[in-house]
């Protein structure tokens, strides 16, 4: 979880923060008081481009998956007991 607290100094960032964490949550009652959070704070306007925003960037994710996009080195070292615990090292003769 990150710290909400932090100001951004974005307009509203910490709501914007807390949708995109209700969404990865994925509690549909957690999505429905942070989206109309920011719908009170910042019109629905703004509630459908930040979650147009989350989205893209979940998409862009999931396509550096599924084409091997490499961690890069910091990642890497970061992230790998979790994938050793998960197995889901690459192959060493992986291809793209």
């Amino acid at each position: 979880m990150l710290d909400g607290n932090l100001d951004s100094g974005v307009e509203c960032g910490a709501e914007l923060l807390e949708l995109c964490e209700a969404l990865v949550e994925g509690d549909p009652g957690v999505i429905t008081r942070a989206s109309t959070n920011v719908i009170k704070l910042m019109g629905s306007e703004a509630l459908v481009d930040a979650v147009g925003v989350y989205s893209n960037f979940e998409r862009m994710v999931r396509i550096a998956d599924a084409t091997g996009v490499e961690l890069g080195e910091t990642l890497s070292e970061l992230s790998a007991d979790i994938r050793s615990d998960l197995r889901v090292e690459r192959p060493a003769n992986w291809c793209y």
